[in-house]
């Protein structure tokens, strides 16, 4: 289409898209794209395993009080929603950290490689806020099913 508004403009012109150079160039930025979201992917699971392996560390260190709280007569869902608003605001903290610095490296990288800032885009944030809580719930099931497990009296007794 930008031949045939090329050939318009300027009479006993003829333009030709030149195939050779497009067609690679696509490609190339095509599987790009694929690498990008590849590398996406696993630094979603490998954050969901950090998180898993952070909650149940802090799970089995606070155990004698998480079971203190279960004899007192907190029931299993209070703890649960208490251990899953600490982590999510911890996440949440992290989002915004990890947001702010993102952008700040995207600029710095901008100006340096291309000359010029990176467009931040707000409809991302969203998109954040959700793979974040994604992460999080993922990451905390198996440090939940350890909590939900703890017997009060084995615990407070240290068996």
């Amino acid at each position: 289409s930008i031949a045939y508004q090329i050939e318009e403009v300027m009479h006993n012109a003829a333009a030709h898209p030149v195939r050779q150079i497009a067609e690679p160039e696509g490609k190339i930025l095509d599987k790009t794209q694929l690498l990008m979201l590849l590398i996406t992917v696993l630094s979603l699971l490998s954050s969901s395993l950090g998180v898993s392996n952070l909650i149940s560390a802090n799970i089995m260190e606070r155990s004698r009080e998480i079971g203190l709280l279960k004899a007192l007569g907190a029931t299993n869902l209070a703890v649960v929603l208490s251990v899953l608003a600490e982590i999510f605001i911890a996440g949440i903290l992290g989002g915004i950290l990890g947001y702010v610095v993102g952008i700040g490296f995207a600029q710095l990288i901008g100006e340096n490689v291309f000359g010029s800032g990176i467009a931040v885009n707000p409809y991302v944030i969203p998109i954040i806020a959700v793979l974040m809580s994604l992460v999080l719930i993922i990451g905390s099931v198996p440090a939940i099913r350890m909590l939900l497990s703890l017997q009060p009296a084995e615990v407070l007794y240290g068996r």
